[in-house]
């Protein structure tokens, strides 16, 4: 396989997927602090059994939701071909487009959870599909990435 013209990784959902394991290794040495002395008996049992129950809820459900993110490779080939691997948690995948296949990269507005602005380059198929490429606080990096992408597929 020859060298890729363009290579754009996104691994923003890696924080996410350690900041979730760390979280729920921590709950799961509470509960088993919890199994082996018992609740501290400053609080109610029932209080604390509670609270880490909730803990256990709220972690499984926010770590299934970050573990669908996937971490992005898009590298563009000679001869216009595209390569995009997706990389989860548990598993990966590969697909690969001819370049009539892109209907276009954009860059998105967005806003983070503090509510400045976000942005995300995103591929967008002609099957109505979109991807992520790359995301970020910095307008003019996502910009100039679009750009740059738009150059390497050529006329399409």
């Amino acid at each position: 396989m020859s060298a890729p013209i363009v290579e754009v990784r996104n691994r923003t959902p890696a924080f996410g997927w350690g900041f979730m394991a760390f979280f729920l290794g921590m709950v799961g040495a509470f509960t088993w602090i919890m199994g082996t002395d018992g609740p501290h008996p400053s609080q109610p049992a029932l209080l604390q059994h509670g609270a880490l129950g909730l803990f256990w809820i709220v972690g499984v459900i926010v770590a299934a939701h970050l573990g669908s993110i996937p971490c992005t490779r898009l590298r563009v080939l000679p001869g216009g071909a595209v390569v995009l691997s997706s990389r989860w948690p548990m598993r990966r995948q590969e697909e690969r487009f001819a370049r009539d296949a892109i209907a276009a990269v954009e860059v998105r507005r967005d806003r983070d959870s503090d509510g400045d602005p976000y942005f995300r380059t995103v591929l967008t198929l002609r099957d109505g599909r979109t991807e992520t490429v790359r995301e970020g606080h910095d307008e003019a990096e996502q910009q100039a990435l679009a750009a740059r992408l738009t150059a390497a597929l050529g006329p399409g």
